[in-house]
């Protein structure tokens, strides 16, 4: 069984970072653009854990932490803000009042964030999410070459693995708002998202593409998250 993450942020950037590391580790992650969706998505499909943001536009973070728990009280709800200081009060009342929770500060980096869940999610659940690879891609844009080449991996993946044992996730770094792609490291304008040890750099050659094909059939016996920049 996949462990549920939810993570209910009204800035997209942050929601794609949360996505990015918690799927390398694979976790089932959904979205919510704000509380009253989170809330019913929540109803629709109970997560193992919620990443909860405070300040968002319609309720904020305290009352759907509210709405959340009435729901059921034994949700698992991190609050992640850089506005603590702001709801201090509010995030104290309802402490009193016996809801559950616990709090983090943006911004936080990859480790925390895979940390977190990690210790969120029980380790017998978390044993059976584990596949044989899980291959990242980072373009700078989709284009038809770069097309092509995700088409050339995802056959030689489907080749190599049975359904289930393999995940591969393309990553445009062009198409998401405020981010760097720099010395390894994946930036957001709230969290850094250290890169995983690449298969290979390729650079923007397209012509080294047999040498990435190779690389994955290299990792067919084996256990790992493999990064691929180009």
């Amino acid at each position: 069984m996949v462990s549920k993450i939810l993570v209910i942020d009204d800035d997209p950037a942050v929601r794609a970072a949360f996505k990015l590391i918690l799927e390398d580790e694979s976790f089932s992650v959904c979205e919510a653009e704000n509380g009253s969706q989170g809330i019913e998505m929540t109803q629709a499909e109970r997560p193992d854990l919620i990443f909860l943001d405070l300040r968002m536009p319609g309720i904020d973070g305290v009352e759907t932490l509210r709405r959340l728990k009435a729901i059921d009280e034994t949700l698992n709800i991190y609050i992640v803000t850089a506005f603590a200081n702001e709801y201090m009060e509010q995030l104290k009342s309802i402490h009193k009042e016996g809801f559950q929770f616990e709090l983090a500060s943006k911004p936080l980096s990859s480790a925390q964030i895979r940390n977190i869940a990690q210790t969120a999610i029980p380790h017998e659940v978390r044993r059976s999410m584990q596949h044989k690879l899980v291959l990242t891609l980072y373009v700078v844009s989709l284009n038809t070459e770069t097309r092509r080449l995700v088409e050339q991996i995802t056959t030689a993946l489907a080749n190599l693995y049975d359904p289930g044992q393999w995940v591969f996730d393309v990553v445009e770094v062009l198409g998401m708002p405020e981010k760097a792609l720099e010395k390894d490291v994946f930036a957001t304008p709230m969290l850094v998202r250290d890169v995983p040890e690449p298969v290979l750099k390729l650079l923007g050659d397209l012509s080294r593409v047999p040498s990435v094909i190779a690389a994955i059939t290299t990792q067919a016996k084996g256990i790992g998250v493999q990064t691929v920049i180009i």
